[in-house]
């Protein structure tokens, strides 16, 4: 039935008054036009809601079983309208991200305490995860969108580059290495050199650089997250390769430029294709793609 929701209204304005004149009165309608609407309210559920008199109105049994869901009706609609205005608006609202451990450890934060400043009212909840399972979430809906490699980029997902993160060794100070301003992958190979796991993006390059170049690595310990890895480092049990924005403190440790082509990996922002972001996820695209590619350019 067309304008249901008008004829629901005028229908609890007569209930709540009693009188056809004063919901009239305060739905700025003629009565004829109020009674219309309750008659054609009345026609399409089957049944008479009000008893009707010269001096009173009075509801049916079927009115007052139907008058509380019809209440209720109406709240939620106000409800799911007013909510939506507010995300509209941006005053509330949660996005969901999924990025790279390197990337939450380095340049994410200030991006998101931006974003966090300006837009209080909405949640950010982020997923540190290697990058073969960013694809997997974003592709599955677990997240609004990603922060992840362009390499092997599957169908059905949108890259937006925003920064490029290149590769660097990572000495302890007292390390022969450490007076050098740059190395090639020959030095390296000769290091024992610690490990991120076999499913971390950083791992998958570096075991791709020295297969291209044909150079056996000297592989030493191994282990998952690259904070672990760095106080190996630190305690003199090897070197490691990983990105440069990797370490919150260089105490302890010397970064060294690697003098080689393929030590930089383009890093950019993952969507669905062909799918809409929410209001407030939009907007922490739109401000990470421009905080990040400026964080990349400095």
């Amino acid at each position: 039935m067309k304008n249901s929701i008008q004829h629901i209204q005028a229908f609890l304005t007569v209930a709540r008054t009693g009188s056809f004149t004063k919901a009239a009165s305060e739905l700025n309608l003629s009565p004829s036009a109020l009674t219309v609407q309750v008659q054609q309210l009345e026609e399409w559920l089957g049944i008479a809601l009000l008893d009707r008199s010269p001096r009173h109105v009075s509801l049916t049994p079927a009115g007052q079983e139907a008058r509380g869901p019809m209440e209720k009706l109406l709240l939620d609609l106000d409800n799911i309208v007013a909510g939506s205005r507010d995300l509209a608006a941006l005053r509330r609202g949660v996005v969901t991200i999924a990025a790279l451990p390197s990337v939450c450890a380095g340049s994410l934060p200030p991006a998101l305490r931006l974003f966090r400043e300006r837009f209080a009212g909405i949640d950010v909840r982020l997923h540190d995860v290697v990058a073969h399972r960013i694809h997997a979430q974003v592709r599955a809906g677990d997240v609004d969108f990603g922060i992840g490699v362009r390499a092997r980029l599957s169908h059905g997902l949108d890259f937006v580059p925003v920064l490029n993160d290149r590769l660097c060794a990572f000495v302890p100070l007292d390390h022969p290495f450490a007076a050098l301003p740059r190395l090639s992958l020959e030095q390296l190979a000769d290091q024992p050199i610690i490990l991120t796991g076999r499913d971390s993006s950083v791992r998958e390059q570096v075991d791709a650089l020295f297969d291209q170049t044909r150079l056996s690595m000297t592989a030493g310990m191994e282990a998952n997250y690259m904070s672990t890895v760095l106080a190996l480092v630190r305690q003199g049990l090897g070197i490691s390769v990983l990105p440069e924005s990797a370490a919150d403190s260089l105490e302890g440790l010397q970064r060294i430029a690697i003098d080689h082509p393929g030590v930089s990996r383009e890093i950019g922002l993952i969507s669905r294709s062909g799918t809409t972001l929410s209001p407030a996820a939009q907007r922490c695209f739109d401000l990470l793609s421009d905080e990040l590619s400026d964080t990349s350019s400095n």
